[in-house]
């Protein structure tokens, strides 16, 4: 369920952030809920790694002071609803098993390539396993909590509805302005272009790349170009594909897979690319194609036609994105309402 997806999430942000913190940082309370504290270092563990994800997606230009503050308040307003979740789950006695949060201890430990490094991290954050293990058992208390209270008391989505939401989704996708609530119009949307992208042909395709930045120099250029023919030449001549991406190939996300770049769909790829690759037929080879990440040589290894969006085959996507969508609203509903009994002082964020 979405809730528990982003509970989990929300713990392995928790317990493990990165080591920006001075030791010497005066610390303060930002919030007291029912009289437990939350404090400046517990938030800036939150909210420095999300800053720093922010400033890397939003323009220059767009970074305000107010939109930083909102986006400080919204997580503040999350770290109150986690320290009242926890404070749910004591009051009510939730249980977990010791395997539950062995499992839990095993998936952050994943995160690690070994167990030196994970016992890094630790000490590195100043976390000790004691501590370590009872915050895993908490975020495992309110996972249990939020299924009891959510899971089990929202309703699945009728056939009425998952029909209805079927044709709004088919009338958006030929595109029909529904007339409804904007939030509401944007999310059909959004439906719309999955279901397309979704129905519409697609190729899977592996490709060698020879990068070249576009304002390379024209020895570059040359350069760049040459290799790739050699390249070429060298699959003309009977080389095996493979071989060629793993000798030749500097995309780093692909050439340990032989170069697969999976599905993708008209609009997924740059236009030079995506027109070569869809002219090719299965098995095909292109020659070298110049894209603003440089020459490409594209081999076509599947293709799937496009399908007609029918009910029967998207019946179930639907009906768990409302039966989602329910379970969403409901677990608002609930935090608002505990909140609402809650005690809760913030003090104003600098």
């Amino acid at each position: 369920m979405f809730v528990l997806r982003y509970l989990f999430l929300a713990l392995l942000l928790f317990i493990f952030s990165f080591n920006y913190l001075s030791a010497k940082v005066v610390d303060r309370t930002l919030a007291i809920v029912n009289g437990e504290a939350i404090m400046l270092s517990e938030f800036d563990k939150i909210v420095e790694p999300v800053l720093e994800q922010y400033k890397m997606a939003t323009p220059l230009g767009e970074q305000t002071p107010e939109k930083t503050r909102e986006l400080k308040q919204r997580l503040l307003d999350q770290m109150i609803d986690d320290r009242i979740l926890k404070q749910e789950a004591r009051n009510q006695k939730i249980r977990v098993s010791k395997r539950d949060v062995e499992e839990g201890i095993k998936q952050v430990k994943s995160r690690f390539t070994t167990e030196s490094e994970f016992q890094s991290e630790l000490k590195k954050e100043d976390i000790s396993m004691v501590e370590f293990e009872k915050r895993i058992k908490e975020q495992l208390m309110v996972m249990k909590l939020t299924e009891q209270e959510i899971k089990a008391k929202t309703e699945t989505p009728t056939e009425e509805q998952t029909k209805k939401l079927f044709d709004q989704i088919k009338a958006k996708m030929d595109g029909k302005n529904l007339g409804l609530k904007k939030e509401d119009e944007e999310d059909l949307e959004k439906l719309a272009q999955i279901f397309k992208r979704a129905t519409s042909e697609q190729i899977r395709a592996s490709h060698i790349l020879i990068q070249l930045d576009k304002n390379a120099s024209m020895k570059e250029k040359s350069a760049a170009l040459k290799k790739i023919k050699e390249i070429k030449r060298k699959l003309d001549n009977g080389a095996d594909f493979r071989d060629m991406v793993e000798e030749y190939s500097e995309d780093s996300g692909s050439a340990n897979r032989g170069g697969d770049l999976g599905y993708f769909a008209k609009g997924d790829m740059v236009p030079e690319f995506e027109k070569a690759a869809f002219s090719l037929d299965v098995g095909g080879i292109s020659e070298p194609v110049l894209t603003d990440f440089g020459y490409h040589i594209i081999k076509v290894e599947e293709k799937r036609a496009s399908r007609k969006f029918k009910y029967e085959d998207a019946q179930p996507d639907l009906q768990q994105y409302l039966y989602q969508k329910n379970a969403q609203k409901k677990y608002e509903k609930w935090i608002e309402k505990l909140r609402s009994k809650a005690t809760i002082k913030i003090n104003e964020l600098e």
